[in-house]
């Protein structure tokens, strides 16, 4: 069995980059590194972390223009004339390529769906195209959820295949392997929370405000807390100035990009990990979190988790079992959640604890090739 991924990139740190990137590696070991090939429009990121059990046809453009769009486009169909026996594609947005090579070389193919890209009626070409897929792959139910009552997709083509955090840098999460950052060495002996993840203007649903509005009333009961931010982006200007407001701006540490071998040790460092990630419509477009894969490696360094009760995230947390979910525009009730877990370091403990062994379970490589056996079985790519 032959497998080509039409991916959007897979060098960058972000969640969609990351999800194609396992995805790949994990069918890799399935069925062989050199019967996997991806396709990738961008090849923003390509000096950081490489690929593994897979292969990399070529990376067309560090910039998605019109051009680029166009000549990935025919690179893809230059691809297909190989025959393979499934394409998937990484993101709705390729969907018609897929769509193309279908019909031109009868290729069966599969859409992964994020978040707020299929929260709301997509195009007419993207729609008539994901309705001509074998399945879609919803990263959360939630989304799944969506794909039905918006987009009319049919029950029978979605299959929910979470993330899955890579073996390598689960194992750096459970075991603690490695030396501390900097940014971990600054916070060390005092109570940290932490939060990861895109600082863009277009993430600012991901609720980093709301903990600094929830930090005043923090400090009056733990003078020694300060809050981790990893990630970077055009919004942190906002952010720090929405903290000099709130008179908590010595208490911020804006960490930037790190490594994954750095993260982990944030990880390990920090009390309680927190990020409120909202899931709303603004403007007539829906933004938010589709799964979040940050709750799942706080998890399995063994730390409990603040998440939120909107959009996919809530399916990345157990409520009062690895961590506590909160309405994510009230910053009153992440302030409380906060508090209890920072005042009860043995319940903080056990939810991490069940948290480790939950997120061990259900988002492991090995749990990402039993469903995606299943579906190839269900496919008819598997016997």
């Amino acid at each position: 069995m032959r497998v080509l991924i039409l991916a959007t990139d897979i060098y960058t740190r972000g969640g969609i980059a990351r999800y194609t990137a396992t995805l790949a590696a994990t069918l890799g070991e399935m069925i062989g590194r050199k019967n996997v090939e991806v396709l990738a429009l961008l090849n923003t990121g390509h000096s950081g972390e490489g690929p593994g059990s897979f292969c990399v046809l070529k990376a067309v453009s560090g910039r998605p223009t019109w051009r680029a769009k166009i000549g990935y486009a025919a690179e893809s169909l230059r691809a297909a004339r190989k025959r393979y026996d499934l394409v998937i594609c990484s993101h709705v947005a390729l969907t018609p390529i897929a769509a193309l090579i279908e019909r031109w070389f009868g290729t069966p193919f599969w859409v992964a769906c994020h978040d707020a890209e299929v929260w709301e009626r997509i195009s007419f070409a993207k729609l008539a195209a994901l309705r001509r897929a074998q399945f879609a792959l919803p990263v959360s139910r939630f989304t799944g959820e969506k794909l039905r009552e918006i987009n009319g997709i049919s029950g029978e083509k979605i299959r929910v295949v979470y993330n899955a955090i890579p073996d390598k840098f689960a194992d750096m999460l459970l075991t603690g392997n490695g030396n501390a950052s900097s940014s971990a060495r600054q916070a060390s002996g005092r109570r940290t929370l932490l939060s990861v993840g895109s600082l863009a203007r277009v993430h600012e649903y991901k609720g980093f405000d709301t903990v600094i509005r929830a930090l005043p009333r923090l400090a009056v009961e733990a003078p020694d807390l300060i809050y981790m931010i990893a990630g970077k982006g055009d919004n942190q200007p906002r952010l720090e100035a929405l903290a000099r407001q709130l008179g908590v701006r010595n208490r911020i540490t804006f960490a930037g990009r790190v490594s994954d071998r750095e993260l982990a040790e944030l990880y390990h460092g920090c009390d309680v990990f927190v990020m409120p990630s909202r899931a709303s419509r603004t403007n007539g477009r829906w933004h938010g979190e589709g799964f979040g894969r940050v709750y799942v490696e706080a998890a399995l360094a063994g730390k409990p988790v603040v998440g939120s009760t909107g959009g996919g995230a809530a399916e990345a947390v157990l409520h009062e079992k690895t961590g506590l979910l909160v309405d994510p525009a009230s910053a009153s009730e992440v302030s409380d959640a906060l508090s209890v877990l920072l005042r009860n370091p043995g319940l903080a403990a056990r939810m991490g604890c069940e948290g480790r062994q939950w997120a061990s379970q259900i988002f492991s490589q090995a749990s990402l090739r039993a469903g995606l056996a299943e579906v190839l079985r269900e496919g008819g790519h598997l016997q």
